[in-house]
């Protein structure tokens, strides 16, 4: 019969010896992504996108609007052509994905007091390069209405242009961004995508080590509740470092952390107590381990889709919200990113409630089942 401090030395000894797949799995995962994605991400936000300008016209008008483009650096100017179809061509043969028309009447229907119109064209594949292109055509077409009314007005009253322009356009707009003033997708993304690689490594750690003990005979005479329960405690304390890890490296690459440390690790710990219960009920429930890391696999992805990172809970449906609260993830991803980003999350006590009850409930089911396979075991 082994003794607790004994089954500590084996779980640690399994964990970093005998079966390091499962420390690699625990603080590996959620570093690789990190990484990996920190290197991707690294420029923080999208610019430069390959932009060609179809000049139907050539004129002084058209060429003013030419210049705009280029000096966005949101969109990357790559030709000027005269010709539309050639223009689509370079769309379709992802040369460009974006393409500002200029008709052949652009500056007469200017002076003539009609509406010119642009055209711009997008390729919609890529939903995150069409909104900035789009809002950098709004930007341009704005500008150069407010320039352009100024310039006339000033013209033909011989006032000064820049006084007009203010009378013109009384008011104006200020961007201010909180939390993440440059909109990068480095801040935006890689919070989530570590918190789910951590999740896959607490999962298949945790299904290793309840599936070996399964197969293991020398258990004989061993207290299973004991075993559990050091098995537990040690994993819960392997995934608080590995958060940490986490915590690291994210300032390493540049990301902000604006929450007290307490609050941290509070939530990972309530977490981690909702996902090794869950471990240990979906390993206890399989046959073996290859089972197990099937599903295990088959359930991160939905949790991470419906985990409220990348699409809010507000714009789901009402049955859908209802699904997707089920997660654990959905009460640890988004309330993580918030922490680091802005400092503070509004709704951190119901998230550790949730999350408790969740590892409460999955803890008395995976229990019993965990030691219901012990007893089918040593009976048979």
């Amino acid at each position: 019969m082994m003794t607790i401090l004994r089954l500590i030395r084996r779980e640690l000894a399994n964990a970093f010896v005998h079966d390091a797949r499962r420390a690699i799995f625990l603080f590996g995962a959620a570093a690789a992504y990190l990484i990996l994605f920190g290197i991707l991400y690294y420029p923080g936000v999208v610019k430069e996108i390959p932009t060609v300008v179809c000049d139907e016209e050539h004129s002084a008008y058209s060429r003013t609007l030419i210049r705009q483009v280029d000096d966005d650096e949101r969109l990357g100017l790559v030709r000027v052509v005269g010709d539309i179809d050639e223009a689509r061509a370079m769309l379709r043969g992802k040369k460009a994905y974006t393409a500002v028309v200029i008709p052949a009447d652009f500056s007469k229907d200017i002076l003539n007091g009609r509406s010119a119109k642009v055209l711009f064209l997008f390729n919609g594949a890529n939903i995150i390069t069409t909104n900035i292109a789009s809002s950098a055509g709004n930007d341009i077409v704005n500008t150069f209405n407010a320039r352009f009314a100024a310039r006339q007005a000033a013209l033909r009253t011989s006032g000064d242009e820049q006084l007009l322009k203010r009378r013109i356009e009384p008011v104006t707009t200020s961007l201010r961004v909180l939390n993440n003033p440059t909109q990068s997708y480095m801040q935006f993304f890689m919070v989530g995508l570590a918190m789910a690689a951590m999740q896959q490594g607490i999962f298949l750690a945790i299904g290793a080590a309840v599936q070996g003990d399964f197969a293991d005979k020398k258990l004989q005479g061993t207290s299973k509740a004991a075993l559990l329960a050091v098995k537990f405690a040690v994993y819960w304390l392997l995934s608080l470092l590995s958060f940490g890890l986490i915590c690291v490296l994210s300032r390493l690459l540049g990301l902000p952390i604006r929450a007290p440390l307490t609050a941290l690790f509070l939530l990972d710990g309530t977490f981690a107590f909702a996902a090794i219960s869950l471990g240990i009920f979906g390993a206890s429930l399989f046959q073996d381990e290859l089972q197990f890391v099937r599903a295990s696999i088959m359930y991160t992805v939905p949790a991470f889709i419906f985990g409220d990172y990348t699409w809010p809970f507000e714009g789901m449906g009402p049955v859908t919200q209802l699904a997707a609260k089920a997660f654990p993830m959905a009460w640890l991803s988004n309330a993580v990113r918030e922490l680091f980003l802005s400092g503070r999350f509004a709704a951190l006590l119901e998230n550790l409630l949730v999350l408790t009850v969740m590892g409460v409930l999955f803890l008395s089911l995976g229990t019993w089942l965990f030691l219901r396979r012990f007893r089918k075991t040593e009976k048979a």
